[in-house]
C-alpha cells in the first residue's frame, strides 16, 4: 500500500526518436528487448533505486493498432501512458483489491527476450474499470531476478530514481476516494495551479499527484484524447540547482508537497520534470 514506483512507461511511435529526445535531455537510455506479444520493443532509462522510465515504441515493420499495451498512446506519440508499483505477490495484490472492492484483471504471465539472451519473466494485474485503469497503477511482481528485468544503472547523475506521477483526472474528489478505499493514501494538499492549467493534489508521503484540468487547458486537451491516466512522470532529485548544472531544466515551481521543475523539451512539454521533496 506504499505506492512503491517501479516504472513508467512513456509510449511513443519510433524508439529512435524517443530515445534521440532522452539523450539530448542528458539521459542514457540501454535498449531492453523486444516483448513476447511481438509488436512492441522498449529502452530502460534507470535509476540507483531501480525504478526506471519505459520508453515503449512499435517495432518499425509492425504499424499497428493491434498493440496490446497503450495503443493510443504509442500510435498519437502520447507520451505517459500508464504507471506500475512494484510488489513482491501478483496474486496476493489482486486480492487485497479485490477485498477494497476495486475490479481486478489479471495476474497474466509476460516476458522478454534481452539481447543477450536473457529471458525476463514476471506476473502482471491491472486494476480499475474501463474509467480508472490507468488512473490506478497496475503492478508487477517479477519471477526473475530484479536485475534481469532492470540493470544496474552505474551512473544517473543527481537522480534517485522516479519520485512521482502526475495524474490527470476528470474528478478530483472521485479520485481521491478511490485512492483512499485502494491504498489508504492520506488525505491530499490540494493547490491551484494555473501555469500547469489544473487543480493539483499532492499526496503527502506518496509518490503522486492528481490533476484536475481547467476548462480550455492543454491538460482538458489530453485528457480529451487519451482519456484519465498518467500525463506526466517525475524523478526525485535532492538538489534542483544540481540538476540544472547537468540538464536542461526551467526554474522550479511551488507545488502542493514539493517544488518541480520541468525539462525544456517541445516533444514532452510538461510531461517530464524533477520533483524536490
Amino acid at each position: 500500500m506504499q505506492l512503491a514506483i517501479d516504472h513508467v512507461p512513456v509510449a511513443w511511435s519510433d524508439l529512435d526518436e524517443v530515445r534521440a529526445e532522452f539523450e539530448r535531455l542528458g539521459f542514457a537510455p540501454e535498449f531492453g528487448g523486444e516483448h513476447d506479444n511481438g509488436v512492441t520493443h522498449m529502452a530502460v532509462v534507470g535509476f540507483p533505486d531501480r525504478s526506471y522510465v519505459e520508453l515503449i515504441a512499435a517495432k518499425p515493420d509492425d504499424p499497428g493498432p493491434h498493440f496490446p499495451f497503450w495503443p493510443d498512446h504509442v500510435l498519437g506519440d502520447g507520451g505517459p501512458a500508464a504507471w506500475c508499483v512494484r510488489v513482491d505477490d501478483a496474486a496476493e495484490e489482486a486480492k487485497r483489491l479485490i477485498d477494497a472492492d476495486v475490479p481486478v484483471s489479471g495476474p497474466w504471465y509476460g516476458t522478454r527476450d534481452r539481447d543477450d539472451g536473457t529471458l525476463v519473466e514476471w506476473d502482471r494485474v491491472e486494476f480499475g474499470d474501463d474509467a480508472t485503469r490507468q488512473v490506478l497503477p497496475f503492478a508487477i511482481a517479477d519471477r526473475t531476478p530484479l536485475e534481469y528485468r532492470v540493470p544496474e544503472t552505474e551512473s544517473s547523475g543527481p537522480f534517485g530514481g522516479v519520485g512521482a506521477v502526475v495524474v490527470a483526472v476528470p474528478d478530483l474528489e472521485g479520485a481521491v476516494d478511490l485512492f483512499r478505499r485502494a491504498y489508504r493514501i492520506p488525505r491530499p494538499v490540494v493547490d491551484d495551479r494555473p501555469d500547469y492549467g489544473a487543480t493539483v493534489a499532492g499526496v503527502p508521503g506518496r509518490p503522486l499527484f492528481l490533476a484536475e484540468p481547467h476548462d480550455g487547458s492543454w491538460l482538458a486537451d489530453r485528457l480529451d484524447r487519451f482519456g484519465p491516466g498518467p500525463c506526466a512522470c517525475l524523478l526525485a532529485a535532492d538538489d534542483l540547482d544540481a540538476v540544472g548544472d547537468e540538464h536542461p531544466v526551467g526554474d522550479p515551481e511551488s507545488w502542493p508537497t514539493g517544488r518541480v521543475a520541468w525539462f525544456e523539451t517541445e516533444m514532452l512539454d510538461r510531461q517530464l520534470g524533477v520533483l524536490a521533496r
